[in-house]
């Protein structure tokens, strides 16, 4: 953390706080920090990922651990103007660094989770069976990620299934048995 004694804009310490913890929820990766390190006044992009990574550590740290942020020895070297920051920082973005943090813990578990999905529809005029059968097809792409690994789930069904399928769903969030 002592990378960031060198910033003494109040402004730019704070978007670096911030895309540490978009870099701590995964909204940003390695590459992306590197290509921004010279907007926040960084000579070398490998100090600048390695600052981000250390104050998503610490804002890890302070959520699992219940450490208060502000706190701590690990802010001494930081101005009197700048030290108030950090735990604002985190307190403003609390509820997405929980978010994030309780999503890694239930992906450890090797458990897919649906990040986002996709659907189109097609109009079939027809097939090799029948120059008549006309249809309509539904295909349903599934984004998940399962310890840190992407993966794409692609499936395809008529009218009758996404009604079911949708039905389903709807029973399940009813339920309760939805995860967040």
């Amino acid at each position: 953390m002592e990378l960031l004694k060198s910033i003494n804009n109040k402004e730019i310490f704070m978007e670096v706080l911030h895309l540490s913890i978009d870099f701590l929820i995964g909204n940003i990766n390695d590459q992306q920090a590197l290509r921004l390190s010279h907007k926040y006044g960084f000579q070398n992009p490998d100090d600048f990922l390695l600052a981000t990574r250390t104050i998503s550590k610490y804002y890890r740290n302070c959520c699992l651990d219940s450490v208060e942020a502000a706190n701590t020895d690990k802010l001494a070297f930081l101005s009197q103007e700048l030290r108030p920051l950090v735990p604002l920082v985190l307190a403003s973005r609390q509820d997405a660094v929980e978010s994030a943090l309780s999503r890694y813990e239930y992906l450890k578990n090797n458990v897919k989770c649906v990040m986002s999905f996709d659907w189109d529809t097609r109009l079939i005029l027809g097939d090799s069976s029948s120059r008549s059968n006309v249809r309509q097809v539904v295909t349903i792409n599934l984004h998940c990620r399962s310890n840190a690994k992407d993966e794409l789930i692609m499936f395809e069904m008529n009218l009758e299934q996404l009604k079911t399928f949708i039905e389903v769903l709807e029973n399940s969030l009813k339920s309760g048995k939805a995860i967040k």
